[in-house]
């Protein structure tokens, strides 16, 4: 027989231990701009603002030319199912049930950010949900006038050719390169060379001179040796480290925009950065990120509030655990649109209906339907730890 029935979702209790997980969770269901949306897909406009000029009296009113069109949200439902054997459920069973839906918030949280700040690829639906802000800035958009990665931003301090000395293993750069021991680098396409890979993170393992050093594979580890004089195409010092000098240039770009607003500027970073970002300290030599501020007030990096999640990394799917290049990103928070659908929202059924009867087993679903667009390229800016 078809199915003709139809259960009702249940919404989860905004008080319920759900919906705090997310909300301390999810950065993006903290701060974006929330859509509502009764339907899967919705057409939102994307103003540029207005204008405004001194007329003269008597004279005519010139006509504003900003951008004005629409961003289209697509609902994307995330979700999962738990099955329980019925003989387990009881009141000791209860606190179990909730547990798990309380980590199901948890998972969902970290995998929302994630699609809607750190997914490299095109969103199909499928394996990536959205087209991240990490995506949206990596592509050249027409409609607006942006340019691929103009508004993304490398870590570490960016040099030219480096030469490599078989004797004594040495590697030169071609201009002071303020390495100590212990820093990390990179370096770019090898030639002759071996020994030494492009791409592959090595250590600082002495510095015989300002514009050489010798390396190791490990922190601390044996001089890393050498065959054939050689060079690289490129260096990259201090990689893997955001610097003061980074996170300085990649707030620039945003706040040099016309999409710049201080009021709902705000900042996600990847908790890895923690221990980074406090080390850091301006020209003053107070520190930048100020952590455990008072009661109430938020975290902040250069004075704007600043949300960790394990969403600001990327991954090439949509996952609650990206294992990428963690992400610092500026952006300004009305231009990133979260299309709510429904939920977050569970449904269960016990042993005694449907296919259940089969093995005695109740189901319990859980799921949230959203949409997420960055409605323009502008209002952010990147920066990708490598």
């Amino acid at each position: 027989m078809a199915r003709n029935t139809l259960e009702a979702w249940i919404p989860e209790e905004y008080d319920s231990s759900v919906i705090a997980r997310i909300a301390a969770t999810s950065a993006i269901e903290a701060t974006a701009r929330k859509i509502p949306m009764k339907s899967d897909s919705k057409w939102v406009p994307r103003t540029a603002g207005m204008d405004v000029e001194l007329i003269p009296k008597g004279g005519a009113y010139g006509e504003d030319t900003s951008l004005n069109d629409s961003v289209l949200l697509t609902v994307y439902k995330f979700g999962k199912a738990l099955r329980i054997a019925e003989e387990d459920i009881d009141d000791s069973v209860a606190d179990l049930i909730a547990a798990k839906k309380t980590d199901w918030g948890t998972s969902y949280a970290r995998m929302l950010d994630n699609s809607a700040l750190g997914t490299t690829a095109a969103a199909n639906g499928t394996t990536v949900a959205f087209t991240s802000v990490y995506r949206a800035l990596s592509q050249t958009d027409a409609a607006t006038g942006y340019t691929a990665n103009q508004n993304i931003t490398q870590a570490g301090t960016q040099f030219g050719t480096v030469t490599f000395t078989d004797a004594g293993d040495i590697i030169t750069f071609a201009t002071p390169h303020n390495l100590v021991v212990g820093d990390k680098f990179k370096v770019g396409t090898v030639t002759s060379t071996t020994g030494i890979t492009a791409g592959t993170t090595y250590y600082v393992r002495t510095v015989p001179s300002s514009t050489t050093i010798t390396a190791s594979a490990t922190l601390n580890g044996a001089t890393l040796a050498l065959t054939t004089d050689g060079s690289a195409a490129s260096a990259t010092a201090k990689a893997g480290q955001a610097s003061y000098d980074n996170l300085n240039a990649t707030l620039a770009i945003y706040e040099g925009g016309d999409y710049f607003d201080e009021a709902n500027t705000v900042i996600y970073a990847h908790p890895t950065l923690k221990s980074n970002l406090r080390g850091l300290k301006d020209n003053n030599g107070l520190p930048l990120f100020v952590e455990n501020p008072r009661k109430g007030d938020p975290e902040t990096l250069f004075g704007y509030p600043i949300k960790f999640t394990n969403g600001a990394r990327t991954s090439a799917v949509s996952t609650s655990k990206p294992t990428g290049n963690p992400l610092v990103i500026f952006a300004n928070t009305d231009y990133l649109f979260l299309g709510v659908r429904s939920g977050p929202e569970s449904m269960a059924s016990d042993g005694n209906t449907g296919a259940s009867m089969l093995t005695d087993e109740a189901l319990i679903k859980m799921r949230s339907r959203r949409a997420f667009a960055l409605a323009n390229e502008f209002a952010a800016s990147v920066l990708e730890i490598s």
